[in-house]
């Protein structure tokens, strides 16, 4: 019987290519161990030279040629700087202040114990705009505030760097802390009687003349109640408290005690001395006008209704 032939594996003839493969990596792998030690370098690479920006700035003496000319003045001089007529040459800074000539005009003062702390009403008469600056800020870019008295109150001109200074004319006694007209004889002082008609429950109401005509007195309203800032356990004011109301006041007549803590008006915190002037600001034409205040612990809010 004739036995079949043997069939050998398709992959066999490949076999002996495979195990050349597999001794020529075996060799390649012994020769880099033995000769990786030369092939590594022995020096580091040569350092990069830092790069330098070039400088793009000018100095000054490249604008000789324009100073030279000056195309502003024949003579050579450079001109002042342009000042609002009137105005004499620019002082130096220590010179005593002069009467300003912006267009500024005084409203009110609060003068406080501590300088830094008082503050002024100032109308910005190009903007019809009157608003309340502490000492040290910026006055539309017109002057910095360096100083708040009675009635007056002192600024460097960012012009001329001049200090200069505002009063509060007789037509400015609508925030005047400390008018003149208390002084005279028979000065009267409004106590809101018959003025202000309490309608309910923490609501008044108001004719808008009996207003107006406390705010032309404001110097004397303020003579009626004494109040002090009251801060919490940050250190920061909360709002400001009545501590000595005089009896048929006009406070009275609005519903205020001793011991209330007013904390905002129309919806306004009033954390500052700078903040209740803002407001009063507001208020002159309010229809409405809305107090947070704070009584025996308890929170409530009064309104005023303006006809």
């Amino acid at each position: 019987m004739k036995q079949a032939p043997i069939r050998k594996p398709v992959f066999e003839k490949y076999l002996p290519y495979v195990l050349f493969v597999f001794i020529g990596y075996c060799l390649a792998d012994v020769i880099i161990l033995n000769f990786r030690d030369r092939m590594l370098p022995t020096q580091p690479p040569p350092a990069r030279p830092a790069r330098v920006e070039p400088d793009l700035s000018v100095s000054r003496g490249a604008f000789n040629s324009v100073i030279a000319r000056n195309i502003f003045s024949s003579d050579g001089l450079i001109p002042d700087p342009l000042m609002a007529a009137g105005e004499t040459k620019r002082k130096d800074d220590d010179s005593a202040p002069v009467l300003s000539a912006l267009p500024l005009a005084l409203k009110g003062t609060i003068v406080h114990s501590n300088p830094a702390k008082s503050i002024a009403n100032i109308e910005l008469r190009s903007k019809n705009q009157v608003l309340a600056y502490s000492v040290g800020r910026d006055i539309d870019g017109l002057a910095t505030l360096k100083s708040v008295e009675r009635n007056k109150v002192t600024f460097r001109n960012t012009n001329n760097n001049r200090l200069e200074y505002i009063e509060m004319n007789a037509e400015g006694t609508k925030l005047s802390f400390a008018s003149a007209a208390l002084n005279k004889p028979g000065a009267v002082i409004p106590d809101g009687k018959g003025d202000i008609a309490q309608v309910a429950p923490n609501k008044y109401e108001i004719k808008r003349t009996d207003l107006q005509k406390y705010l032309g007195n404001m110097s004397a309203i303020l003579q009626q109640a004494s109040m002090i800032p009251r801060r919490g356990a940050n250190g920061e004011i909360e709002g400001f408290k009545f501590i000595s109301i005089q009896p048929g006041s006009v406070y009275t007549a609005l519903g205020f005690q001793n011991g209330d803590t007013i904390k905002g008006v129309n919806g306004e915190k009033i954390d500052s001395a700078q903040k209740a002037m803002e407001a009063f600001n507001k208020l002159k034409d309010a229809p409405t006008i809305k107090i947070s205040l704070e009584r025996d612990g308890r929170d409530q809010d009064t309104e005023y209704t303006v006809k």
